[in-house]
């Protein structure tokens, strides 16, 4: 089966334990059921081992119109960056040779069930700790044009864990924000790399959600799960920044190992409000020194010239005789 998974182009979908073709159905009015449409549950399971041979079960439905026949696989696999899940035939801490089904391979009538049961049986005394494997249940649909065949799977997540001493430490590998470090306002988003160095899975929701402290707020990154050795980047928006601030905004993960922390500085200023604060007040300097200036004009303009090049006038009578009386220094005065 593993050939087979690499050999061709699969659809891989884990949606609530149900896989199913677009119907009739997809306008919200009632209709005939899909050609394809099958359900698994549980859709994941998790299981504390505490021997050998644990028995489990799986409800698989077809509610399509056309019949399936189906193949019960396993496969190991990793989860990426940002929760998705990918096969790698070589996946760390991987439980694929632990499993074993039964039946391995069946057909369903539609509207038939049927119940699959999984045994798991772990080797002596394994290290500490969580695995993982997946469930597949897969459709063949045979090869289509061109070589390439197209089978319909449900994939069901198994985390089985070992119990024992366990380290449930995490590392903060890096905290970001965007924009950069300085903004003109908000709303601010803060990325932080979570990385899972312990021996066991790790659950960030509800209560339990990773948080950014800033500003004497916390901001609450959106619920995640933290596989053993899987690193996640997650997100978390601060709408309400404040006016102004430098703000120190920190991410800590506590763990056997300790706490993890990792923290930024970010700068909030308004600077395109700054920008028109300045414009405004050149605007009033413009303003209060306008009257003097026209002042100063009209003064001018109501005067004459002044300077060397025309001297203050001592008054003389008609006769070119020099006045000195008190008309004549009224007259300087004047002119002065």
């Amino acid at each position: 089966m593993a050939g087979r998974l690499q050999r061709g182009v699969v659809a891989f979908l884990v949606a609530g334990g149900m896989a199913s073709m677009p119907g009739s159905e997809a306008s919200g009015a009632p209709g005939p059921a899909p050609e394809f449409s099958l359900t698994v549950s549980p859709a994941r399971l998790a299981v504390d081992l505490e021997g050998a041979d644990v028995l489990r079960s799986f409800q698989v439905v077809n509610r399509g119109r056309s019949p399936v026949d189906l193949v019960v696989d396993r496969a190991s696999f990793t989860v990426g960056g940002s929760g998705e899940m990918a096969f790698e035939r070589d996946a760390p801490h991987s439980a694929v040779d632990w499993l074993r089904v039964t039946p391995a391979d069946f057909r369903l009538a539609p509207g038939a069930e049927r119940r699959v049961t999984l045994r798991i049986d772990p080797p002596p005394r394994p290290e500490y700790g969580e695995y993982r494997v997946a469930l597949l249940f897969v459709a063949p649909s045979g090869v289509g044009g061109g070589g390439i065949g197209v089978d319909r799977v449900i994939g069901v997540p198994i985390r089985l864990t070992v119990p024992g001493p366990i380290d449930t430490s995490v590392s903060v590998g890096a905290l970001t924000t965007t924009p950069g470090g300085f903004t003109t306002g908000g709303p601010v988003d803060f990325t932080a790399t979570v990385d899972n160095v312990g021996t066991v899975h790790r659950d960030f929701f509800g209560p339990q959600s990773l948080r950014v402290g800033v500003n004497g707020h916390d901001v609450p990154f959106p619920g995640f799960a933290l596989p053993r050795g899987a690193a996640r980047s997650v997100t978390a928006r601060w709408t309400n920044p404040p006016f102004m601030c430098v703000c120190r905004a920190t991410v800590s993960v506590s763990g056997s190992g300790g706490t993890s922390r990792r923290s930024v500085t970010l700068v909030v200023f308004p600077l395109h409000l700054l920008g028109v604060l300045i414009a405004v007040v050149a605007a009033l300097y413009g303003l209060a020194g306008l009257p003097r200036r026209r002042r100063v004009r009209a003064l001018g303009a109501a005067g004459g010239p002044r300077g060397r090049d025309a001297p203050a006038r001592v008054g003389r009578d008609d006769a070119g005789r020099r006045g000195g009386g008190r008309d004549d220094l009224a007259r300087v005065v004047d002119e002065v």
